[in-house]
């Protein structure tokens, strides 16, 4: 079978383009599928991605993105062709009778499975879909065990449908290997990669920084560092060790993990969150809040603290730079053996899910 057509006109989120441009970079190297057709979305980064080899289309809307997503979803056999489908967007397309479909959605599970899960009018119309259109995938592709779960408790009939197929970090990263010299008087760089988005917590800061007031703490040696639009870091301009970078490129992005002195992730819902991959793979320490998704991807070999608590993260972040004070290194060798060293293995999951 070389007839496989690729659906990935919903992809807007930095991590999911990151994903979705690696996948297809991997997959040009399947000669048997090189003339595939790939449809992505009209805006954003996507829209320029450019082949060699795949047939790649833009996928044009002129209903609102909304209607339009209820829209492609609904009436999918009149806009694609009935062939077997890569769906690298979250909701299978009605009609088509083989595909199989990665789910990166942070609110595809119901808030009464995941209290984190949004509850709003368009996250309830993503799951109705995806429910709707289950009965036309062979294979729900899922990142890590916890979404895993999620989903299985969501959605009981997809069970015996269900692959977790964790992904390796995205080409762009320069995989060095950091090390911790130990800089006793220096002010450690912490580094907060993500979008603004409710489920990103970027508001624990505000929470962090009272406590800082009422409890006069010196935390002179430390900058948490935002990836935020000017916009977005206008609640948060007036904390003093919070320093917003802006919205970065790759190469910005490998130029800020060189500096940084530990990932910080308060994110208290994810499907995966490739920032934290993209740490393992650099050897750079984690703090995090304790989640099942954190749990599943770091094991025992991050910072964690409870979310939303104040004591807990600065206990846990004391404990972070007294390591970090004397040179202390994670071995994260362990933890990166569930993950796959290259995209080509992932692509070859998807292909032998679409052709079994």
């Amino acid at each position: 079978m070389s007839d496989i057509q690729i659906h990935a006109t919903n992809i807007n989120g930095l991590g999911a383009i990151q994903v979705v441009k690696s996948f297809l970079d991997a997959f040009e190297d399947f000669e048997e599928y090189r003339e595939s057709e790939v449809y992505v979305s009209d805006k954003g980064e996507l829209s320029k991605y450019e082949s060699s080899f795949l047939n790649i289309k833009v996928y044009r809307r002129i209903l609102p993105k909304a209607l339009s997503r209820v829209f492609e979803s609904v009436f999918s056999f009149f806009l694609f062709k009935n062939v077997p489908t890569i769906v690298l967007g979250d909701i299978p397309l009605r009609g088509i009778k083989e595909q199989v479909v990665l789910v990166h959605y942070p609110y595809m599970a119901y808030p009464r499975v995941n209290k984190f899960s949004s509850k709003s009018l368009s996250a309830r119309v993503v799951r109705f879909l995806f429910s709707a259109n289950l009965k036309y995938t062979k294979t729900i592709i899922v990142q890590t065990g916890a979404m895993a779960n999620d989903l299985i408790e969501s959605y009981p009939e997809i069970k015996n449908k269900l692959v977790i197929c964790p992904q390796p970090a995205p080409n762009w990263l320069k995989t060095h290997q950091k090390t911790n010299k130990i800089k006793v008087s220096s002010k450690k760089h912490l580094f907060y990669p993500a979008t603004y988005s409710p489920y990103k917590n970027h508001d624990f800061l505000l929470k962090l920084n009272d406590y800082v007031i009422k409890n006069n703490i010196n935390i002179s040696n430390i900058e948490i560092q935002l990836t935020l639009r000017e916009k977005e870091f206008e609640k948060y301009k007036s904390i003093n060790f919070v320093k917003n970078l802006g919205r970065l490129n790759t190469d910005e992005m490998n130029f800020q993990y060189e500096k940084a002195d530990a990932l910080l992730f308060m994110s208290s819902i994810e499907t995966y969150g490739l920032p934290i991959v993209e740490s393992l793979t650099i050897n750079l320490p984690i703090l995090i809040a304790d989640f099942n998704y954190s749990r599943w991807i770091c094991n025992d070999k991050a910072y964690y603290f409870q979310h939303n608590s104040e004591e807990s993260f600065f206990k846990t972040l004391n404990r972070l730079l007294n390591d970090l004070n004397v040179g202390k290194v994670m071995d994260y060798s362990n933890v990166l053996k569930k993950f796959p060293v290259s995209w080509d293995t992932v692509v070859d999951v998807f292909i032998k899910q679409l052709t079994k």
